[in-house]
């Protein structure tokens, strides 16, 4: 067992990432083999002249990529599997794919810069004053832009009143903007499908609101689950995507969507509409905005059918009192969204340019399901034909984590059920992002790595010594 002379490659743009590809090259070229222990790491912080805090990083990322394992009261050590991750034919230059991050594709074909460039050169020429998008907004948005939104937002939100529609720097800021001002209210408790948006339970929590996780199925949240914990305790507030759900794909029908909505009636609950995939749906289901309007937010974020580049999101309220009134949270917590990025995405929506953008990414998140469908063909997977993701459910006995991990170390990163989850659930699963590889063979080879390791027999739980 030898000591690694701890070092940093020169071509790394920040000092903690030069250390973990110092050491990835130097598994690849054998210097360093499995067992290997490394420096204490304070030692490698004196020796490379930084700071405790980079080396910590730096080892916390090269145990993110497979490369070391660390034993408490032990030290840091090669991981035992860095050898065989290297010699896989089926990995690129041992570089992890990433799976877990939930982008849209871009399509081949299409160029995403250059059409932001030529719409902002469009918008130049237009004759359209500097100020609209070169000058601080009103908090809620540019009337024009609202307009926009409005005719964006019209197909599925019957009879909006541009003066009810917010824009805000993204469906993130938006929903924190919105818990706040709910929690202003009286708001105490959040009910969400107990796997849903990870950003909510990080927002409750920052805020101080309770999160309990409803029991949902294939097809979304239960109703009946629902009106169970509603009879059991006090819900303020019910979280749902109904579209395409992130995580799972469920999407709710007609009869559930009409059941929460008088649900939420009967026990006097707010509804929050988080809905970024509607425009990939091929049949167009009624919005919970439109059956509960008088108690609905409705939240539509282009981050997932357009680009997360954009940071716009529209916020439609359930009337204009509401409206005045998240704003003032929206003005404490970002000021605006992008005015340039926002007048972008109106320019796009009245030369309907933002339907053949979206159309293009629907077209791929198909192509890309259907090649999951083809290398999962056994597997207990939900899943959506337009989705950018899927939900890969767990055989019994496996753990998620271990599942998320293994795969990590064979050089696929995906998300395990545990991060997704609001309350407690026995459900085992993983989501994996379709729509982050602009490579179309590497998704194939990663997608064929998860098959083969979701094989009966080869995940284990870590064992503890």
């Amino acid at each position: 067992m030898s000591t690694w002379s701890a070092r940093i490659d020169s071509n790394a743009r920040v000092k903690y990432i030069g250390i973990v590809d110092a050491i990835e090259t130097d598994i690849k070229n054998r210097i360093l083999k499995p067992g290997d222990r490394l420096p204490a790491q304070r030692q490698m912080a004196d020796a490379l002249s930084v700071d405790l805090t980079t080396v910590t990083r730096a080892i916390n990322e090269a145990a993110r990529r497979g490369l070391v394992e660390t034993q408490r009261g032990n030290g840091c050590f090669i991981a035992q599997t860095t050898f065989s991750h290297y010699n896989s034919s089926q990995l690129i230059e041992g570089k992890t794919l990433d799976l877990s991050m939930n982008n849209p594709p871009i399509p081949n074909e299409l160029n995403l810069e250059k059409s932001i460039a030529e719409a902002i050169s469009e918008l130049s020429l237009s004759g359209i004053s500097a100020s609209h998008h070169l000058c601080y907004q009103e908090t809620a948005g540019h009337p024009d832009d609202r307009l926009a939104g409005q005719q964006w937002l019209s197909p599925k939100l019957t009879g909006l009143n541009s003066d009810q529609l917010l824009i805000s720097s993204g469906a993130h800021s938006a929903l924190f903007c919105l818990l706040s001002y709910l929690k202003r209210k009286g708001a105490k408790t959040i009910a969400a499908p107990e796997f849903s948006y990870p950003g909510l339970r990080a927002m409750a929590d920052q805020l101080q609101l309770d999160v309990i996780g409803i029991s949902m199925d294939e097809q979304g949240i239960i109703p009946e689950q629902f009106q169970l914990q509603c009879v059991k305790q006090s819900i303020d507030v019910l979280y749902v995507i109904p579209n395409i759900d992130n995580p799972t794909t469920a999407t709710l029908s007609v009869k559930r969507r009409e059941s929460l909505a008088a649900l939420a009636d009967q026990f006097n609950v707010t509804i929050i509409e988080d809905d970024p995939y509607y425009h990939f749906l091929d049949e167009k289901l009624p919005s919970l905005y439109n059956l509960a309007r008088h108690r609905t937010w409705h939240v539509a974020t282009i981050s997932k059918c357009l680009s997360p580049s954009l940071r716009v999101a529209y916020i439609a309220s359930p009337n204009i009192n509401d409206a005045l009134g998240l704003t003032e949270e929206m003005r404490i917590s970002h000021l605006m969204a992008p005015p340039l990025m926002t007048a972008v995405v109106s320019h796009w929506i009245t030369h309907h340019k933002i339907n053949e953008i979206t159309q293009a990414i629907k077209v791929e998140n198909i192509i890309r399901q259907s090649l999951a469908k083809s290398i999962f063909q056994q597997s207990d997977v939900w899943s959506h034909p337009a989705s950018p993701h899927l939900w890969l459910k767990l055989p019994h006995g496996y753990k998620a984590l271990d599942f998320a991990e293994q795969a990590s170390r064979i050089g696929v990163s995906i998300v395990p059920s545990t991060a997704f989850v609001m309350s407690r659930s026995h459900s085992q699963a993983v989501r994996i992002s379709l729509g982050a590889s602009s490579d179309f063979e590497s998704l194939k080879q990663g997608l064929t790595l998860l098959s083969d390791l979701y094989r009966p027999g080869l995940i284990h739980s870590k064992t503890i010594v």
